[in-house]
């Protein structure tokens, strides 16, 4: 084994010691119908490098829910619970996941990003979290849906997989924010382009009907606490749907 798979497996043993208890959710709090989890797409250049056990790099670009202010700590962010959870699933396998996420930023402006903080990383799979700031600032879905399709394409003619994430979930929010055509238009995107689009809307949906997570009656006291749980959840769900399109 080389000196730089013995540093990277002892620094992944640290970080899987050392996340702050208070951010991990029980298993049964993350679970969903197996439905709502179906890949029915392949990840085929990461599957190839997870199969001769090369190094693997995954940029997670995306607004503020990528940047994980909310949970008080880069740590606490999904992107971080994601590459834990690869880790554990690929055992001596060098896995890296960068978080890019900017807060308040459109899919146009992230796209702008990409040359700088995304290609520049070399990565064998992006995961693209986008839409909020779309839909917050009502941007014409027809130029949202051009922003995607620009995106997708820069990154597939790369060689390099990509995976979407769709909108956040809250009652209050769905209440005055119209998500819907965002929704409707980010996975129509994903399936023209065959492209995986994660159902983190469902997901925290299913989350807040089955009383597994209160996203709005939460005490200000409790919201990090809340938001490092959930995103330790989409960050295992969403390892558990690449490592399915990864086979």
């Amino acid at each position: 084994m080389t000196r730089r798979r013995l540093l990277w497996l002892a620094g992944a043993t640290v970080l899987v010691l050392t996340l702050p208890a208070i951010g991990r959710a029980e298993p049964n709090e993350c679970e969903a119908p197996p439905d709502l989890l179906e890949v029915s797409v392949k990840l085929p250049h990461l599957a190839a490098r997870l199969r001769d056990k090369e190094p693997v790099s995954i940029v997670a670009i995306g607004g503020g829910s990528t940047k994980g202010a909310a949970a008080g700590s880069p740590d606490l962010a999904y992107p971080q619970r994601l590459q834990v959870a690869l880790a554990a699933f690929y055992p001596g396998v060098p896995i890296t996941v960068k978080n890019e996420g900017v807060a308040r930023q459109s899919t146009r402006q992230m796209v702008e990003r990409f040359p700088t903080d995304v290609f520049a990383e070399k990565p064998v799979l992006v995961v693209w979290e986008t839409g909020i700031s779309d839909a917050v600032r009502g941007t014409d879905t027809d130029e949202f849906a051009a922003a995607l399709q620009t995106g997708i394409e820069e990154v597939k003619n790369r060689a390099i997989d990509i995976v979407l994430v769709d909108m956040q979930f809250s009652r209050r929010t769905s209440t005055v924010i119209d998500f819907e055509h965002y929704l409707n238009t980010i996975h129509r995107v994903g399936e023209l382009n065959e492209v995986y689009v994660f159902p983190r809307f469902a997901l925290m949906r299913y989350w807040s009907e089955q009383n597994v997570f209160n996203f709005d009656d939460v005490a200000e006291s409790e919201r990090t606490k809340l938001a490092a749980k959930v995103y330790d959840c989409i960050g295992r769900t969403l390892a558990e749907a690449i490592r399915s399109a990864a086979r």
